[in-house]
């Protein structure tokens, strides 16, 4: 990664502070303490590998140099927009900016798995990490963590996966540019941000959404918690399910997985 080029094309954009890194251990932990020191709002960092990226649960990635895309994006309380009661959209906000990139420039049949995936023909190509910093009850700021496999080296052929996974450059049978992919997305997430409090948002949420009106068991680290057909996303950002006697809940994402009834 060339960061004087990466810089140039990102200063494009409407962005606070670009934070640009060859290697951090994960850009959502290098956003966090740029926070602690007064990012501006909107600030971006950015690192072309990652030596201890994180996942939801816990889970540790590594993210080899000049394979993926790996980013964090500082956001602050704002009256309409990042409030407590629009925290649960903020996974969605991600999703669905990297979902309309990847279905409407580059023509890929791409599905939001809730609550936080991308997929293209069903298999994972992202993932985003929304971290919420509190201190005591008053809202700090939101950290937005997005990470996005684009050539055949993001996914070591090693490496065990919970999900199956995929490349863009294997969905689209070419290599991309990282450079514009991110350009693209910011440009989506910088669009998306307006709208988060309005239903247009949730609407496209929902008709991004993998897995509606099927069947799925909703699972936690301690085992299946639930088991039903997917409605659809609610206002909130919790996903509705109904289960087979007909009742309809609402789950908040939190350590919840999501799978497709197994019918074999």
């Amino acid at each position: 990664m060339d960061i004087d080029i990466w810089r140039q094309r990102l200063e494009e954009l409407p962005l606070g502070e670009l934070y640009l890194f060859q290697e951090v251990g994960s850009t959502n932990s290098e956003a966090e303490a740029l926070v602690q020191k007064g990012a501006p709002p909107f600030s971006l960092v950015l690192a072309d590998s990652q030596t201890a990226g994180r996942g939801r649960q816990g889970r540790g990635w590594i993210t080899e140099p000049g394979s993926a895309l790996a980013l964090s994006w500082v956001l602050y309380p704002e009256p309409g927009r990042i409030q407590p009661e629009l925290l649960g959209r903020l996974a969605g906000l991600g999703a669905v900016a990297v979902w309309e990139v990847l279905q409407e420039i580059y023509q890929l049949s791409a599905s939001i798995k809730w609550p936080n995936d991308v997929l293209v023909e069903g298999k994972k190509v992202a993932g985003i990490l929304p971290e919420v910093h509190w201190d005591g009850c008053q809202l700090i700021a939101i950290i937005l963590g997005i990470g996005l496999n684009v050539h055949r080296e993001a996914l070591p052929p090693d490496v065990e996966l919970l999900f199956p996974a995929a490349t863009l450059e294997e969905c689209l049978g070419k290599r991309i540019s990282r450079l514009e992919l991110l350009f693209q997305i910011m440009e989506s997430l910088l669009k998306w941000y307006k709208r988060l409090a309005e239903p247009s948002l949730i609407n496209t949420w929902n008709s991004a959404l993998a897995y509606r009106n099927q069947a799925v068991v909703l699972s936690t680290p301690q085992g299946e918690m639930a088991q039903g057909e997917v409605l659809g996303i609610n206002e909130d950002g919790s996903l509705s399910l109904r289960d087979q006697t007909g009742l309809v809940q609402s789950y908040h994402s939190g350590e919840i997985q999501i799978r497709l009834v197994d019918r074999s």
